[in-house]
């Protein structure tokens, strides 16, 4: 993908794809950086941890 950002962002890009070794490419780390900000912005869900509602019973009761 050519740089079709301003040179600060791709300066920032670079930056962020350095930090997260996890990340090996530049489609990866906007993809990630996309979905932080639309988790964030509630345009997509939280991701959640735990027992479904309709899973609860009183098996599940601590």
């Amino acid at each position: 993908m050519p740089d079709i950002y301003d040179p600060t962002v791709e300066q920032a890009l670079q930056a962020f794809i350095s930090d997260h070794p996890e990340i090996d490419t530049r489609d990866q780390a906007v993809a990630a950086i996309l979905t932080n900000w639309f988790t964030n912005h509630g345009y997509l869900p939280h991701a959640q941890e735990g027992t479904r509602p309709e899973d609860l019973d009183a098996s599940n009761d601590d």
